[in-house]
């Protein structure tokens, strides 16, 4: 049977009528008349349009959820139904999707960097709903940021291939008829050149990229002569792609003296789950989700609010829902109990449960790893941890990249850095504060966090791999000769 007889896609009708009733409701959720109980109704009704969807149209959740009655589950009770897990993205591949890729309108896939790469196409309705909680961020902020009637031209600088990053927010660009400039440097017809050029000659006052770029941004601006501070209009950055803590939000606004916000956060499979507040809070789509926290060893329901791994459920029937799906990130979701559900909800990440670190008998997320290190540093072009160990004990190595820092500064920064290492992770800290670190370092907002800015030479050790730069002892040895 043909996955088109079920009706998947449905043309412009379908995707008409679906946006006439989810404005109703976002026009009510952005206004604060939306009611609890009329979310609560809206989130069943389309939890069951969901379930009843994906399945009759797709070949894994037709298996998945062969025994469940779509009609029989309410919002507020999600255990009947099974987990959908990133290894399931990963075997299941085209066959998750709920359609076929014609029912799409775009085709993304994930960066691989975490295992395979595994198909995430979006269809109207999905890219509808998620992109119009995104545009009110980026309208708030605006709004707050610059002069009434003021439009700002915006710089989109991250990946341009099989990436919903650039295609995201020029879309959002377009809603708010704001001027958008595609300009990745990791464009082979674009690079830094090219890049910073546009940005000094356009006169862009809005980047949108990952931290790291931020960084890196900095980094070959100065390289050429010139000043973030004096020599460029940005005001505003609006990041993604990576983990961002106030430590680092710190850093990057004392490189270039603009604002700093955590614009997104979100996936290529799950869309943008939740987006930024004029207060740089990230607020949870309520509109497009059904939120749980759970214990990450063991799948436990924590609860609609807490701290735990995030599981979603998607609410808009496209072509690619996914129910109960464990995202691998760890979050503190909270609700404050308001009658304004537009600003109820707040989450923040905290790292993901993969790149969970122990050190001496203790385990910590990346955001507390990178505040211990980044905590007080300020014109800081990029870090790297390195983690090693000396007679049983776990030990760090911190290189800080800060070129224009004098001699006797580099001395006190250093010590700082390991007395605040020390007292947070409970590792003794070594501090370098070096000219330059290796290029992929800042990348990793389009790599990942732990692949671009920590090496664990215990992991590579314990795996007897043949291609270890240096050991902490040799990493040493040569950075201090330096």
């Amino acid at each position: 049977m043909s996955r088109h007889e079920h009706g998947i896609g449905g043309g412009m009708g379908a995707f008409a009528g679906f946006k006439a009733e989810y404005d109703a409701l976002d026009a009510a959720y952005r206004d604060g008349s939306l009611t609890r109980d009329a979310l609560g109704q809206w989130r069943t009704r389309r939890l069951q349009a969901v379930l009843a969807h994906a399945k009759a149209a797709s070949r894994f959740y037709a298996k998945r959820l062969a025994s469940i009655d779509p009609a029989a589950i309410d919002a507020s009770d999600l255990s009947a139904l099974p987990f959908t897990t990133k290894d399931d993205l990963r075997d299941q591949m085209l066959d998750i999707l709920s359609g076929g890729i014609n029912d799409a309108i775009f085709y993304y896939e994930t960066t691989g960097t975490t295992g395979a790469a595994t198909p995430c196409p979006r269809d109207k309705k999905e890219s509808y709903a998620s992109n119009l909680q995104l545009r009110h961020a980026y309208q708030d902020i605006v709004a707050q940021d610059f002069p009434d009637g003021h439009r700002p031209v915006i710089g989109i600088l991250g990946p341009t291939e099989a990436h919903s990053f650039t295609d995201t927010l020029g879309a959002i660009a377009y809603d708010l008829d704001l001027c958008a400039a595609k300009i990745w440097p990791g464009s082979p017809i674009i690079g830094f050149d090219k890049c910073l050029s546009l940005m000094r000659d356009l006169k862009i006052e809005v980047i949108a990229t990952a931290p790291g770029q931020v960084m890196t941004l900095a980094k070959e601006a100065i390289k050429r002569g010139l000043d973030p501070k004096r020599d460029f209009s940005v005001k505003v950055f609006m990041l993604s792609g990576e983990l961002c803590t106030p430590e680092l939000t710190a850093n990057l606004e004392s490189l270039w003296g603009a604002k700093v916000y955590n614009s997104l956060y979100g996936s290529q499979e799950a869309f943008v789950i939740a987006s930024a507040t004029p207060r740089d809070h990230l607020r949870p789509h309520a509109p497009n989700y059904i939120f749980e926290v759970v214990d990450p060893e063991t799948g436990a329901h924590v609860g609609a609010t807490g701290r735990g791994e995030l599981v979603v459920t998607c609410l808009v029937d496209g072509v690619k829902p996914l129910i109960r799906y464990r995202t691998g990130d760890i979050v503190d979701l909270t609700d404050d109990g308001s009658a304004r559900l537009f600003d109820a909800l707040r989450v923040q990440v905290v790292g993901r449960v993969k790149d969970a670190v122990e050190l001496n008998g203790r385990r910590f997320t990346a955001a507390q790893i990178e505040s211990a290190l980044m905590r007080g540093v300020r014109d800081c072009l990029g870090y790297q941890i390195v983690i090693g160990d000396d007679q049983g004990r776990d030990t760090i190595v911190a290189k800080l990249e800060l070129p224009r820092l004098a001699a006797a500064e580099r001395k006190a920064l250093a010590e700082r850095v390991q007395a605040h290492v020390l007292e947070a992770l409970g590792a003794e800290c070594t501090a370098l504060v070096v000219d330059d670190l290796s290029e992929h370092v800042n990348m990793g907002g389009w790599i990942k966090w732990k692949s671009a800015r920590l090496v664990d030479s215990r992991e590579a050790r314990a795996a007897n791999a043949d291609d270890i730069e240096l050991t902490t002892a040799d990493l040493l040895s040569r950075l201090k000769s330096q």
